[in-house]
């Protein structure tokens, strides 16, 4: 299995997670052709609030806005466009029900579909959540789009939620059967936490469930590494390329 990963020297001194859990273990090849060819490169954020940018001081600090600024300073060439479709409080079916009145009028080459959150807090059966991924991934492909999975936010309450794990362990699942790669969203998060970079406080909005500012900063900057490495053609296999370090940003 293909793995890009995330190396080289940090932009900033902050927001620095294991090495591993910014690398895409499957490819985006309709996001390297675009990168590649110099054409208009489209990425669509399909998801709730935390996509929305609820807890977010301004549209600007939204993590597709992030994103966007992120990717077009490293790829001056392309004209990079992040459209934010993110609606609040919606659950994977209901996403998959606007995909072709949200998503398939901006010709993507990349979806970014962040889900699970609302399902897990309001029971959607896992069967139910699980079918309804393999169909939005099947819906965007058929649109001619690479998909790349955004999991759960990491937050205190979570350890609290019934079933909240089955949760991620049914994207990811999903994401192996389907060979999708998926932005492991709950472990960066955990992470920035557990290693005493921030604390919940200072991570999260005053609700300690959506991100601040500061959250989203952090997701669309080591987003845009994990999408940078995929345009870097390897000099070394790809285990040797990971190794044990951290990366920063």
């Amino acid at each position: 299995m293909a793995s890009f990963a995330c190396v080289g020297p940090a932009a900033a001194a902050d927001c620095t997670v294991p090495a591993e859990l910014l690398t895409l273990q499957q490819p985006l090849p309709k996001l390297l052709e675009a990168f590649h060819s110099n054409a208009p490169i489209r990425i669509v954020a399909l998801g709730s609030s935390s996509t929305w940018g609820a807890g977010a001081t301004s549209r600007a600090h939204t993590y597709p806005a992030r994103l966007e600024q992120e990717l077009r300073a490293a790829w001056p060439k392309s004209d990079v466009r992040v459209i934010n479709a993110g609606v609040g409080g919606q659950l994977a079916r209901q996403m998959l029900a606007r995909i072709d009145k949200d998503v398939a009028p901006r010709h993507p080459q990349l979806v970014l579909w962040q889900t699970g959150v609302n399902d897990a807090i309001r029971g959607v059966p896992i069967a139910d959540y699980k079918q309804q991924l393999r169909q939005g991934v099947e819906r965007l492909r058929a649109l001619g789009a690479d998909v790349l999975l955004v999991d759960q936010q990491y937050y205190p309450s979570f350890k609290k939620l019934k079933d909240g794990p089955l949760y991620l362990d049914a994207m990811r699942e999903i994401a192996t059967d389907l060979k999708v790669p998926v932005v492991q969203r709950y472990r960066i998060m955990q992470h920035l936490i557990s290693s005493a970079q921030f604390t919940a406080a200072t991570l999260l909005a005053p609700d300690l469930f959506h991100l601040n500012d500061r959250a989203y900063d952090c997701i669309g900057r080591l987003m845009a590494r994990s999408l940078e490495a995929i345009a870097v053609v390897p000099t070394k296999p790809p285990a040797q390329m990971a190794g044990n370090k951290d990366q920063a940003l």
